[in-house]
């Protein structure tokens, strides 16, 4: 992240605050820690990576950035999906339940709600996904003077 220039920085912060604001992970609305669920580092991987899945799905067609990604809600649907994915990985790891003397204790023992929101969010994001390399695709084939698609829009100015 630090070779990138001014502009991307910027772009690069803009979605990190977005993405914190869609995931509500503050210490005031994370009532039970008291703390954000995940540290900034955490949040710039999530975005890093659903840029490097939106390289590496066919068809390849160019290389996105942080400052050409085609949609800013798909960027917060696939790094939510990828903030989820890790933070449901370490409940499962850290679960612990305790049974003893008629008291029973649980820790950590988050990871299906990780996987419910995982599963609410992963269809959506993935056929938007495909909608848009696809119209890509085939707008690249035709040309800039050829046949223009709806999904050509998509890709407003945030």
């Amino acid at each position: 992240m630090s070779t990138m220039s001014a502009s991307a920085q910027l772009r690069f912060e803009k979605a990190k605050r977005y993405l914190r604001l869609f995931m509500r992970d503050t210490p005031e609305l994370n009532r039970l820690i008291r703390k954000e669920e995940s540290d900034d580092e955490m949040y710039e991987f999530a975005i890093e990576m659903t840029i490097s899945e939106f390289n590496s799905i066919p068809p390849i067609i160019g290389r996105a950035s942080i400052e050409s990604y085609p949609s800013l809600y798909l960027l917060m649907q696939g790094s939510a999906i990828q903030l989820l994915r890790s933070n449901g990985i370490l409940q499962a790891r850290n679960e612990l339940n305790y049974s003893a003397g008629g008291s029973s204790f649980m820790r950590s023992n988050k990871s299906n709600y990780y996987l419910a929101w995982i599963n609410s969010f992963i269809g959506a994001y993935t056929q938007h996904l495909q909608q848009i390399k696809i119209s890509r695709n085939i707008q690249a084939g035709w040309g800039d003077g050829g046949v223009r698609s709806e999904y050509d829009r998509i890709g407003y100015a945030w």
